[in-house]
């Protein structure tokens, strides 16, 4: 509750002067909070690199860069997050405007006559003038916690990019990985035919048996079950980039099969050091944001309870009966806050406030680190998976050539050629999920580390 009081001009001077002695008491300062982090990650990091280009340029893949950027320009996510952009910046103008003087005008006019029969016209206009001087604050933290909560939503912008670029990047890695599934598998498959064809032939000659036979047909019916899993992969990795760019799958799956390969970053990752991700993870900066917002509630919420200082005036010029008249008024007013329980709420539910904003960060960093650290345990091993799965191709493959050599000689028979292609097709496969393992473990950790200069806006 509070009450207004009209004061005379000596109580007004010492109203002034007590309230000036008040103000201090009601700021609060804001200082950035520090985290508590380890020199270097747990796992080895390479060197954050100062002007890195964007990290989907390390793939060099022109088809990819065209989806991140319809990704960027056209994701429904993106677009929300611009659109609360211009929220926020209209509610910081809409703040802002409190320091202003407020200036409001009004007009009446009327027709009347008299039990005589008389009729008179009455018209007056007012042009009122009011002016909140922030004496404690208020404004003051207003403007820097609808400041803060801009910078805030261009970070959640930049968020939503990251997101969706990375987003994007994967779901561009799967679809290619499961292209070259398919193409390793129809290959196998067309191998597996041509030797059924054989043996069955040479069952016709007697020399091969019928269990030969039948398990070089179980040989092709497994690869012929395979396919359905892997086109079903393909579909849904190309859907998913349809509604990360808005673009339409049919389109989409076109431009994929014009070429292919699996994407290989050109360069290692762009990481440093903790100290430095956490510098530049714009969802660590949107906490940061959010938690000097919630402070800027606290004293905001703390200058309710000291005085208000309001200059106010009004002219109203009127016309009665003919006659013209002219009233004025200026002066101040000082509203006192006197029974304060309601404002002692709502202190308590800033510093609430400002407390979940503080944990929040808390648990953004500790995040940041975690993600940084779980991506960096993939990709420090990653090289070594594809190097090891390359030379178990190149052996697979000389065992098959070797095994169908001996066989058509006469010199074994055809059980050690159906393992050998079986070990062959499973080698293939599983070098290809290396390349995709490889592949998005560098996208989770260029995104997880804010790699190269960030995401573009659009």
């Amino acid at each position: 509750m509070t009450q207004s009081f009209s004061l005379s001009r000596r109580g007004i001077l010492a109203g002034l002067a007590s309230t000036l002695a008040l103000a201090a008491c009601a700021q609060v300062s804001y200082t950035a909070p520090k985290a508590e982090l380890a020199n270097a990650f747990a796992g080895n990091s390479p060197a954050r690199r100062a002007g890195a280009n964007a990290w989907w340029a390390a793939f060099r893949d022109k088809q990819l860069d065209a989806l991140i950027a319809a990704g960027l320009k056209r994701n429904l996510d993106v677009l929300t997050a611009v659109a609360t952009i211009r929220e926020a910046q209209a509610n910081a103008r809409l703040v802002g405007a409190g320091d202003l003087p407020q200036v409001d005008a009004s007009g009446a006019a009327g027709r009347s006559r008299s039990e005589t029969g008389s009729v008179g016209e009455t018209s007056s206009a007012t042009l009122g003038v009011s002016w909140l001087i922030d004496l404690f604050g208020q404004n003051r933290a207003a403007r820097a916690g609808a400041s803060a909560q801009l910078d805030a939503a261009y970070l959640s912008a930049e968020v939503a990019r990251l997101t969706v670029a990375s987003a994007i990047a994967q779901a561009y890695v799967d679809a290619r990985y499961y292209q070259e599934a398919l193409a390793l598998t129809r290959q196998s498959l067309d191998s597996r035919k041509r030797s059924l064809s054989m043996t069955r032939t040479q069952d016709e000659f007697g020399s091969a048996t019928r269990l030969e036979v039948l398990q070089a047909e179980q040989l092709v019916t497994q690869a012929e079950a395979a396919l359905p899993g892997l086109e079903v992969g393909f579909d849904q990795s190309v859907n998913r980039l349809a509604t990360l760019t808005a673009g339409r799958s049919a389109e989409i799956a076109a431009q994929l099969r014009k070429s292919g390969g699996q994407p290989r970053a050109r360069y290692s990752a762009s990481v440093g050091v903790p100290a430095e991700v956490i510098r530049v993870r714009p969802d660590v900066r949107v906490a940061e944001r959010n938690l000097a917002a919630a402070v800027a509630g606290v004293g905001e919420a703390q200058a309710a309870f000291y005085p208000k200082l309001t200059l106010s005036g009004s002219i109203t010029p009127a016309n009665i009966g003919g006659g013209s008249t002219k009233t004025w008024s200026f002066g101040p007013q000082i509203t006192l806050p006197l029974f304060n329980a309601a404002n002692q709420a709502n202190l308590s539910a800033a510093q609430a406030r400002a407390e979940q904003a503080r944990l929040a960060w808390q648990a953004s960093v500790l995040n940041a680190v975690e993600e940084v650290e779980n991506a960096l345990a993939g990709y420090n091993r990653d090289a070594r998976a594809v190097s090891a799965q390359s030379r178990l191709v190149e052996n697979a493959r000389e065992t098959v050539n070797l095994t169908r050599s001996s066989y058509e000689l006469g010199e074994s028979d055809f059980f050690p050629v159906l393992d050998a292609e079986r070990s062959l097709l499973s080698a293939r496969q599983e070098l290809a999920a290396a390349l995709r393992d490889q592949a998005v473990n560098f996208i989770k950790l260029s995104a997880a580390s804010a790699g190269g200069v960030g995401v573009p806006a659009v």
